[in-house]
C-alpha cells in the first residue's frame, strides 16, 4: 500500500498507458493496438512474477482502451 492507503502505481505499466492515451488522442490506431498488446503482455508478465499485488485497475484500463480501440472512426 503506498501513501494514504492508494496502491502504489507501475512506472513501467503508466508509461506504456500514458502512450496509449496519446495515440487515442491523435488518432494513431495502429500505434494505439501496438501499445495495447504491450500492456496486456508487460500486465500478465508483472501478475505472474508477484511484482503487481493489485492489477484490477490495471486489467480495467487495458478492457477500456481495447473497447475505444474496437469502437475507433477515423476522423479523416
Amino acid at each position: 500500500m503506498g501513501l494514504f492507503g492508494f496502491n502504489k502505481k507501475d512506472k513501467d505499466l503508466e508509461g506504456i498507458i500514458n502512450q496509449i492515451r496519446v495515440d487515442l488522442s491523435n488518432n494513431y490506431k495502429d500505434n494505439a493496438v501496438e501499445n495495447i498488446k504491450k500492456l496486456e503482455v508487460m500486465l500478465e508478465e508483472k501478475k505472474a512474477s508477484g511484482k503487481l499485488k493489485d492489477a484490477t485497475v490495471y486489467e480495467t484500463l487495458l478492457e477500456d482502451f481495447k473497447t475505444d480501440v474496437k469502437n475507433f472512426k477515423r476522423t479523416y
